[in-house]
């Protein structure tokens, strides 16, 4: 029973550090948080919500789907970093965590809390690329664009030694011996370095690399170090002579960008397009091959040598270092840009990443797989551009991930695979008012058909575009197809034929970015890069007007209202302009932006027009007054997309937030005058800002929300989120929060067994 009791309280402590990890940045500014934010927000089945719950009462409920934070693998996500995180590096006895970002900054965070340990130390040289912790804790090492290494003291956060001064270009790795002898460093100008820990003065300078030195790293025993270059090679170095070993690797096929030693020193581990597992023993055999999915850009061994971490694109997976196979159920998602670096905690039970998405990550990774909840699909990289079927019951997305998928309207799921056929970014799609077939543009200079029920590519792609193609559009009776692109060109095709039409290319002043046919099929408009839209008359070279010349900056999305009489742009001077077509001059401006203008539609009965802009909200505004309506807030990063569904009653957003949203039209245009009487109408009406607050209309703090849920979260007027998770708030009649907050406690709690305390 006493053995029980120990597991219990060892368990609840635990739970304790997640749920503080997690959620230390609403704790840290207002204490009622614990109960308005991190308590609904904590893992159902951890012992600090299950402790907790019966002694609270009217908190937000929390629907997951396709993630559970708290409760998954993922302890904790830390913020603080304005730029990738390239490096991050435990400290020798696992208390801190320190990590290196393109903001210039070092920063340190303690591993229980999640807070910063130090002010955050800046160099003032740019990029920091590598960190490592010296084996002692009292010293961090960086190095990055500034061609020198700082070392930092841990007590005071100033340097503890004058910048080791050497390379001539980027440093691109640092790392400190086992023993605390070695500093060893590698750099763009394809040399290695051997520095004295002590003192900072270099020891001896390696050139046999060719070409720049991703990485380094010593061997355990520190008589080693290794090398891994962009000329495919790996050199293995004496730490004591400094003269390479003779049995180096060599044609590895690809960029050696990451490597690292097993904790035995028997194995190195090479990351390149794929994994190999070198036998240091018998360094004349083969390597053991891992056949990753991707470029690998970091790997990390267990501290028990059982298996390799390796970062690939988004996700972390695992491998047996004996076998090369891939662990089943054991890859870690959650962040929501490329992973840069991964490290083990030094008693194995975590491991830390580092990412483009700025965040810091900390992974229980002895929990196991049993529990990790399983993302939905959806898109990796940002939304470019989002398009309806004419019945409206299905959405067909273009990511950056080179993907067009297709959604069903309703229920959020996708009707098919992925359409995998683009070599590169999807920056546009449409879809034919027959419903039959999606088209999509790409960075691959290439537009490429699909059949909507198979989804198979219909034809070879259509080529006859030099640049990106950016914008891609039907004419209503399905005959045309046009597409514009960098190299000032709008090529119309037949698409029956599957060919360029008899008329045209027609051309633009500069780089051809959005385009629209009139919905009685007579026009074609275009916008480009210079500010100006151009009209011309379908099935000629000839314009109908003079080019339209909205502002000197880039015109961005372009739209005819359903009687063709008007035309609405928008740009990057985050205006929205409307046009009258047949006298070829604007009508008023939209203006309440606050940065570009990114995608504009009219609806389908022309009483409203929707705008999605870079600062991430949408505006529904009246096309007549140029009122704005509603303005709609709960994507977390650039909304890049925007369409209304046929019937009028939704709008669709795309954004870089991988996310797709869909609006009810009806709750957005009265949601001002429910704001008070809904019991989520205040979380309806708030903007999400920049540290994760849902604020209020009054700049009141209503409700934190985790770094991993934002963009995700569906409120109203949202009323689906379609992406790789989904978290819905619930509430009843009696919420807490606000003034209120003290209401949440109960007077009379029960514990968890029921009985009264």
């Amino acid at each position: 029973m006493k053995q029980v009791k120990i597991r219990i309280v060892a368990q609840f402590l635990r739970d304790a550090n997640t749920f503080v990890a997690s959620s230390h940045e609403a704790i840290s500014k207002i204490a009622s948080h614990i109960y308005i934010s991190a308590l609904p927000f904590a893992a159902k089945d951890s012992l600090v919500y299950t402790d907790s719950l019966s002694h609270y009462t009217g908190m937000v409920s929390v629907a997951l789907f396709g993630i559970d934070r708290h409760g998954s693998r993922l302890v904790a996500t830390l913020t603080g970093h304005s730029s990738e995180v390239n490096s991050v590096v435990y400290s020798p006895d696992g208390r801190m965590l320190a990590s290196g970002s393109s903001d210039g900054t070092v920063r340190v965070w303690d591993t229980l809390t999640g807070e910063e340990a130090l002010t955050p130390m800046r160099s003032n040289d740019g990029w920091v690329c590598s960190v490592a912790f010296a084996p002692n804790g009292k010293f961090v090492a960086s190095s990055g664009e500034g061609h020198v290494i700082h070392v930092w003291s841990v007590a005071t956060g100033r340097a503890a030694l004058s910048p080791l001064s050497g390379h001539s270009d980027w440093i691109r790795s640092v790392a400190y011996s086992p023993d605390g002898t070695f500093i060893a460093s590698g750099s763009d100008d394809c040399t290695v370095c051997l520095w004295s820990a002590m003192t900072g003065s270099i020891i001896s300078v390696m050139r046999d690399h060719v070409v720049l030195v991703f990485a380094v790293a010593f061997s355990p025993d520190s008589r080693l170090l290794a090398s891994g270059s962009a000329d495919t090679t790996v050199r293995l170095w004496k730490t004591d002579t400094s003269e390479s070993v003779e049995d180096s690797f060599e044609d590895l096929e690809d960029a050696v960008r990451c490597l690292c030693f097993s904790p035995d020193g028997k194995w190195l581990a090479v990351g390149s397009q794929n994994i190999q597992i070198w036998d240091l023993v018998s360094p004349t055999n083969a390597p053991l091959e891992a056949y990753s999915q991707e470029k690998v850009t970091s790997l990390a061994f267990s501290p028990d040598g059982s298996m390799i971490m390796a970062a690939e694109l988004c996700i972390i997976r695992s491998w047996d270092p004996q076998t090369g196979e891939e662990l089943p159920e054991t890859s870690l998602s959650g962040h929501s840009d490329s992973v840069n670096s991964v490290v083990f905690s030094p008693d194995g039970q975590f491991l830390a990443s580092g990412s483009d998405d700025r965040t810091v990550r900390i992974w229980d990774v002895a929990r196991g797989a049993e529990r990790a909840v399983q993302p939905l699909q959806g898109h990796n990289s940002p939304v470019s551009s989002v398009a309806v079927s004419c019945d409206g019951t299905f959405i067909v997305s273009g990511s950056h991930d080179h993907c067009v998928r297709i959604w069903n309207t309703l229920t959020g799921d996708p009707t098919s695979h992925p359409l995998l056929w683009h070599n590169d970014q999807v920056l546009a799609v449409a879809v034919s008012s027959d419903a039959s077939v999606i088209a999509s543009a790409s960075v691959d200079q290439t537009v490429k058909l699909w059949d909507v029920q198979t989804g198979k590519p219909i034809s070879e792609p259509l080529m006859g575009h030099d640049g990106e193609v950016n914008a891609v559009v039907f004419s209503p009776d399905n005959r045309w197809l046009a597409s514009g692109a960098d190299d000032h060109i709008v090529q119309v095709w037949d698409v029956l034929a599957r060919e360029a039409a008899p008329f045209g290319p027609l051309r633009c002043e500069t780089v051809v970015l959005a385009l629209a046919f009139s919905p009685d099929g007579r026009l074609l408009a275009a916008g480009d890069f210079g500010g100006c839209v151009y009209i011309w008359r379908l099935g000629t070279n000839e314009q109908d007007q003079a080019p339209l010349q909205a502002n000197t900056h880039r015109i961005s999305s372009i739209a005819f209202s359903p009687d063709a009489r008007r035309l609405v742009s928008g740009g990057s001077d985050n205006i929205v302009r409307i046009w009258d077509v047949a006298a070829a001059q604007q009508v008023f401006n939209l203006e309440g932006h606050d940065l570009m203008v990114a995608s504009v539609a009219y609806s389908p009965d022309g009483l409203y027009i929707v705008s999605a802009s870079h600062d991430k909200t949408l505006r529904l505004w009246d096309a007549d007054t140029g009122t704005n309506f509603s303005t709609l807030f709960g994507h977390s990063d650039r909304v890049l997309s925007v369409v209304f569904t046929p019937d009028g009653r939704s709008v669709i957003s795309g954004a870089a937030d991988t996310t797709i949203h869909i609006w009810d039209v009806e709750a957005a245009l009265t949601l001002s005058s429910q704001v008070g009487h809904h019991r989520l109408s205040r979380l309806g009406s708030a903007r999400l800002d920049d540290d994760g607050w849902l604020v209020g209309a009054s700049g009141e703090l209503l409700l934190w929300v985790p770094f991993d849920y934002r963009g995700h979260v569906q409120l109203p007027p949202c009323s689906m989120v379609i992406g790789s998770h989904r978290v819905v708030l619930t509430a009843d009649d009696g919420l807490n929060w606000g003034d209120q907050w003290t209401a949440c406690r109960r007077s009379d709690p029960l514990s968890i067994h029921g009985k009264t305390r």
